[in-house]
């Protein structure tokens, strides 16, 4: 995200310069996209009028402890971490030192090449703050739906929207290999749920594991709603040993009834297999 940030920024008039301390990737990027690299932290946060901390939560803890010293009074910190929990207190306490700071989520990958219809979620916007509203308009200006969200209620949504899926997708891999089933094969054999069911499993797998302990560990919710996936879950498969099947049906009609109100559910098979069709052109 670090990158397609720095990509995003420099195509629209910003001079970006990327720091990393993996500095063989950071200097891969600038010279692939012309931006300058900084290989010091605290020079580069110095020079800087707009930070953009793109890292695991728990380092982003750490970087907002760290950069609030060094960088210069007109500095604004954006940090886009996907769980909120573990730095709710730092960035309460950079806000009464009067440190702006703007706290958002992109909810999309690196992969993404517009923002156009993306929705970034925001929780802490500064007031009055030049760098950070001309951010945050840039973004509206280029398509994003911008939906603000509480710290308190982020990690709430971000255990439904983040750890559920990603959660199932894990247990869903382990199975696979559980069944010693081969990959390649399957896929060959399968139709199409159960290969766009490997290929969501396949993306979440290249998210990388620092960014999936915060989503399942380091989010407070999450652990209450992956208990509620366990329960469904027993619930369903004591139904299937003992041939209870009134109760399977009554939970697919409670089912159908409940997921036939979201909006697009009439298209829904249909653009169901438009994806399917879509990956399988690679």
């Amino acid at each position: 995200m670090g990158g397609w940030f720095a990509t995003f920024l420099k195509e629209n008039g910003y001079k970006v310069t990327v720091y990393d301390r993996n500095e063989r990737a950071a200097k891969s990027l600038s010279r692939k996209e012309r931006l300058r690299f900084v290989g010091d932290l605290n020079r580069a946060a110095t020079e800087a009028q707009l930070i953009i901390l793109a890292t695991p939560t728990r380092v982003t803890k750490r970087l907002l402890e760290q950069i609030q010293i060094n960088a210069r009074s007109k500095a604004s910190i954006v940090e886009i971490s996907s769980v909120k929990t573990p730095i709710n207190n730092t960035i309460l306490k950079l806000q009464r030192k009067g440190t702006p700071i703007l706290s958002i989520h992109p909810m999309f990958g690196p992969g993404a090449k517009s923002i156009a219809g993306r929705v970034v979620l925001t929780s802490v916007i500064p007031t009055n703050n030049r760098v950070a509203q001309h951010f945050l308009s840039l973004l509206k200006k280029k398509g994003a739906k911008l939906i603000q969200c509480s710290l308190k209620d982020h990690d709430k949504l971000a255990s439904i929207i983040l750890a559920l899926p990603h959660f199932i997708n894990i247990v869903f891999v382990n199975s696979l290999m559980a069944l010693s089933v081969n990959p390649n094969r399957i896929r060959t054999l399968a139709g199409t749920t159960f290969k766009l069911q490997l290929l969501i499993a396949e993306a979440i797998y290249q998210e990388g594991k620092e960014n999936e302990l915060s989503i399942l560990v380091d989010n407070a919710h999450s652990l209450g709603t992956l208990k509620k996936l366990a329960q469904e879950t027993a619930s369903l498969l004591d139904a299937i040993e003992n041939h209870r099947t009134r109760t399977l049906v009554r939970s697919l009609a409670n089912g159908h009834r409940f997921i036939s109100k979201e909006k697009g559910f009439s298209t829904s098979y249909s653009r169901f297999n438009e994806a399917v069709e879509a990956s399988s052109r690679r």
